[in-house]
């Protein structure tokens, strides 16, 4: 009796160590931001953020959205980027030209992938106001937790 309790309470210990999350759970997740102006101009953007290594993160779901009133101007989203030397860089606008549309643009996974390792990612999010006016905000930053474990 006292065997099959031991491995049932080995086998739940088991069991419960792979259910914690890993360091490569926590630092993955979803970067989203929303900006908006007094004067008008609001704006959204999503996007699931998974470190795949050192040199790789993939982004998921990448959707920018223009929120109401219907101004005509476009809301426009970027990946921003950090190597481990300290240089930021960003990949390509991203806009969502749809107008006041409730789903906005979806433009699906985005694979970034680099010979040098991967610091730091974060998503830029910019609103016009008037066609030369826009305000931008960044999105919490999250860390390659296989350049920064423990972070």
């Amino acid at each position: 009796m006292k065997t099959h309790i031991l491995s049932a309470a080995l086998a739940i210990a088991t069991l419960s160590g792979l259910l914690v999350a890993s360091p490569a759970q926590a630092r993955d997740g979803v970067s989203s931001g929303r900006t908006n102006r007094p004067s008008g101009g609001d704006g959204y953007a999503q996007v699931t953020v998974d470190f795949v290594s050192r040199t790789k993160v993939v982004f998921r779901k990448l959707k920018v959205r223009d929120l109401c009133p219907g101004d005509n101007l476009p809301v426009k989203a970027r990946i921003v980027y950090k190597h481990t030397t300290g240089s930021w860089r960003t990949l390509p606008w991203k806009k969502d030209t749809n107008g006041c549309a409730d789903k906005g643009s979806n433009f699906g996974n985005v694979t970034l992938s680099r010979s040098q390792s991967i610091s730091a990612v974060t998503l830029e999010l910019c609103v016009y106001n008037r066609k030369s006016d826009f305000h931008c905000v960044n999105t919490t930053t999250r860390y390659n937790q296989y350049v920064h474990p423990g972070r």
